[in-house]
């Protein structure tokens, strides 16, 4: 089954960020550990195509589905991941519904959208296929997650879920917590409100409702609000903050 079937069915995924370590066995750590996702993030952080590219194959060979944040919308960012193999792509900043517009129509293939057609690359494994039947089952697995991270985002939710083809909402949390002067606060109770003005919107119109957190705890709680898809910590917080616990525990423990 499919990552975009387990969804479809009302599975919770559950994933990690990837944005410093490009090495592709950081794939297989991630499906080792049992997670269902990781997203690349090609917003914020370092990593470039080729980065990308090996991590997606990796996760694709580990059953580890790979996703990729954008870092804006054009049709080089939206179609080099998708010819990569990613089935997911997070899209961050969106606000209209003609942005909604652009990114589904460089997402998908004709007559759907507009997407670049090159059937032989890693997204198909390098094999052959019926050019039809290939591009009508990629449109079908093909997930495309705008983020609601300000208060235009929020405002315009409703008619945002509306474009035909969008996925779903991946929330920014911090960035709409900086938009709604409430910077960091994303326990506050207008931040949650928030969460679930974003949730029910992707609900009633069938779509994905995803989230990025740092609290495990927090993500149990937003699942029970009806989140699908949470991607908690990331490869810095990970490495920084369990090689920190093991230096305060054993700095404590030397006696001088």
């Amino acid at each position: 089954m499919s990552f975009h079937q387990r969804l479809k069915r009302g599975e919770k995924v559950l994933g990690t960020m990837i944005s410093e370590i490009s090495n592709p066995n950081t794939a297989v750590m991630l499906a080792t550990a049992g997670l269902d996702f990781f997203l690349i993030d090609m917003e914020h952080g370092t990593l470039d195509y080729s980065d990308m590219a090996g991590l997606i194959t990796a996760g694709r060979g580990w059953n580890v589905t790979p996703a990729v944040r954008i870092p804006e919308i054009r049709r080089e960012t939206v179609l080099k991941p998708l010819d990569a193999g990613a089935s997911v792509l997070v899209v961050p900043q969106v606000e209209e519904v003609a942005e909604v517009e652009e990114v589904v129509s460089h997402a998908m293939y004709p007559h759907r959208g507009r997407r670049g057609v090159a059937l032989r690359r890693p997204h198909s494994a390098y094999a052959k296929y019926p050019a039809m039947e290939y591009m009508e089952g990629a449109d079908k697995e093909t997930l495309v997650l705008v983020q609601i991270e300000t208060r235009r985002g929020l405002e315009n939710v409703e008619r945002l879920a509306e474009v035909e083809g969008l996925g779903g909402f991946f929330i920014g949390p911090f960035d709409l917590s900086v938009d709604m002067g409430l910077p960091g606060e994303v326990g506050h109770p207008d931040l949650r409100e928030a969460f679930r003005r974003v949730i029910a919107a992707a609900h009633k119109h069938g779509r994905v409702a995803a989230i990025h957190v740092f609290d495990p705890r927090m993500a149990i709680e937003l699942m029970d609000d009806g989140i699908n898809m949470c991607s908690v910590s990331s490869d810095i917080n990970m490495l920084v903050d369990q090689a920190t616990d093991n230096v305060r525990i054993m700095r404590e423990s030397i006696r001088t």
